[in-house]
């Protein structure tokens, strides 16, 4: 690998394949585990550890079973709790770091047949050995199988699924997620990777730091670079903090390393480390001596390199909606002021990232317009097709819309071409696709797809090299959202949804990319569109109405609808 002036080889973390005979434990109220008290992690952030017990004398094939499922909540040295419910040889081989499979509240279900315990339960996602985590489709189910024997007297598992088997408040205790932080492919814009990292072992500076060398998510390192040189590691597997800054001390390759290539994987550090609030520098070192980086302060603070900031909005950055009299702006408070109308008029506006151009329908949804974005701009019709969805803007100046029932489209000065989406889930088609938000960063795509009566949001990843874009391998967001009308990026890691999960009133879903938590608020009757923005509020319209976000509650803006932020 190399850095922004040469050339890198592709990288790739193989990841795991987690069995589907798999499930996923709750903590219950009686069993042998017990809860320790609140312990600092991450200098602020509070947990509660897990304080397993072990096997008794006398338990059942059952008890086994849930007693090893719920030690294995405690990552406590090595697992060792959790291995003395397992049959020498086993638990000599059990390799608990492949993965982990999270179920959903309900908890287990358990049955006996001969020598084998099965346990029953909902799937909510799974987290795979390079810590991405992957959401299950809703209704998911997972069945588990432990063989059982007789060891000295006494039962003990002979047999089990790879990886551990958790629930959701098991996450909640133990694990945290963090970004680790590459680069788009042209070493423009840093890409937040989201990582599920367990409480555990050694500091979580340490971990962030060596996932961060070991490369990318499968999922994500097509689309992304890392600058550091092919074979860089920690010299010594430790990063201690010292009065606020983190020593990070590297393995000499990355003294090959040219100016704008240290000033790259300095970046990915910084970005990375700055997560932890007990970091406040980071110092690079090598064979214990400082690494010179141009244009840099040895220790780097941790706003450093903002230039890079995934997010690529100005703070004086405003929203827009459509009004009666055309385009209207939205500032930081709420204040409204007239943009005017281009000719011809347009609906379903998106603005450029630089905010100097925008685009929009026709007023019958078949042809999409972009013109600058100045009171009475003569717009130029740029692409016409079935029915339409909002366009997006990406960071390269590409426009982004869905042809619905032909697929995605993209739009550019010179060309104007249906992108095929690889990796479909099965029986969705590219005709099948709603609607499409590209992260402000260029490397995902936020997609609604319609599955039979359903509208689902994914994430896809976008590849580019010299020549091509490519759009693959779409994922679910989450295990809930059974009917989604629109999203919008918040952030370079979070997602906001406009739908339902279940039977649920029409709500605002928030979620973090990398994870299974969701933020719930209710939201406006008849709401069709939503927008959002780093540090702005939300915003989502009717056909009639606009409204603003005001903590847990709405407030209505103005008459107007399809609000939207540049992106």
């Amino acid at each position: 690998m190399g850095g922004p002036s040469t050339v890198l080889t592709s990288l790739a973390l193989a990841g795991v394949l987690i069995g589907l005979l798999s499930a996923c434990a709750g903590v219950p109220t009686e069993g042998p585990i017990v809860q320790g008290p609140a312990v600092a992690a991450g200098g602020q952030d509070q947990f509660i550890r897990v304080i397993a017990r072990p096997p008794e004398i006398g338990m059942s094939p059952e008890e086994i079973v849930r007693g090893f499922q719920e030690a294995t909540a405690s990552p406590d040295a090595g697992y060792t709790i959790a291995r003395q419910f397992l049959a020498p040889t086993v638990a000599a081989a059990w390799d608990p770091s492949i993965g982990v499979l999270v179920g959903d509240n309900a908890g287990l279900t358990y049955s006996r047949h001969d020598q084998v315990v099965v346990a029953e339960g909902g799937l909510s996602g799974s987290i795979d050995g390079s810590g991405q985590y992957t959401a299950a489709v809703p209704g998911a189910r997972l069945v588990s199988s432990y063989g059982v024997v007789k060891f000295a007297g006494e039962w003990r598992i002979s047999s089990l699924p790879p990886g551990l088997v958790l629930g959701p408040g098991d996450i909640d205790r133990g694990f945290r997620t963090f970004n680790l932080y590459y680069f788009t492919r042209d070493f423009e814009v840093l890409v937040p990777a989201p990582v599920v990292v367990p409480l555990s072992g050694s500091g979580l500076a340490t971990q962030l730091v060596r996932d961060l060398l070991a490369g990318p998510t499968e999922w994500l390192a097509p689309a992304v670079r890392t600058a550091f040189p092919e074979g860089t590691a920690l010299a010594l597997d430790s990063v201690p903090i010292v009065e606020g800054v983190a020593d990070v001390a590297l393995t000499p390759e990355i003294l090959t390393a040219d100016d704008a290539t240290r000033q790259a994987l300095s970046a990915q550090l910084v970005w990375t480390l700055r997560q932890l609030p007990e970091i406040s520098a980071v110092r690079l070192r090598v064979n214990g001596q400082p690494v010179p980086v141009a244009g840099a302060i040895a220790p780097q603070p941790v706003e450093s390199w903002a230039r890079f900031d995934p997010n690529a909005l100005s703070d004086s950055a405003l929203a827009y909606a459509d009004s009666r009299k055309g385009l209207i702006a939205i500032g930081l408070e709420g204040a409204l002021s007239a943009v005017g109308r281009s000719k011809p008029g347009l609906l379903q506006h998106a603005i450029s990232l630089d905010s100097t151009r925008l685009a929009g329908l026709s007023g019958d949804r078949k042809s999409v317009w972009t013109a600058d974005l100045i009171p009475g701009a003569i717009a130029t019709r740029r692409y016409t097709g079935l029915s339409l969805s909002r366009p997006s803007w990406d960071r390269s100046g590409g426009l982004w819309v869905v042809d619905r029932g032909r697929g995605l489209v993209l739009i550019t000065d010179t060309t104007k071409v249906l992108v095929p989406v690889t990796g479909l889930p099965e029986g969705v088609a590219d005709k099948d696709i709603v609607a499409v938000a590209v992260a402000r960063d260029g490397t995902r795509m936020a997609l609604l797809l319609r599955r039979g009566t359903l509208v689902e949001p994914m994430i896809a990843r976008v590849e580019r090299s010299a020549d091509d874009v490519k759009v693959a391998a779409p994922r679910r967001i989450d295990s809930i959202v059974t009917e989604a009308v629109d999203l919008a990026w918040l952030d370079a890691g979070t997602l906001v949804v406009l739908g339902t999960s279940g039977a649920s009133a029409l709500e605002v879903l928030q979620f973090d990319t990398g994870t299974s938590r969701v933020r719930r608020s209710g939201s406006i009757e008849g709401s069709v569109t939503i927008a959002a923005a780093p540090g702005r509020a939300v915003l989502i319209g009717t056909v009639k109405n606009l409204y603003r976000s005001s903590g847990s509650s709405w407030s209505i803006l103005a008459a107007g609808s399809n609000p939207v932020y540049p992106g």
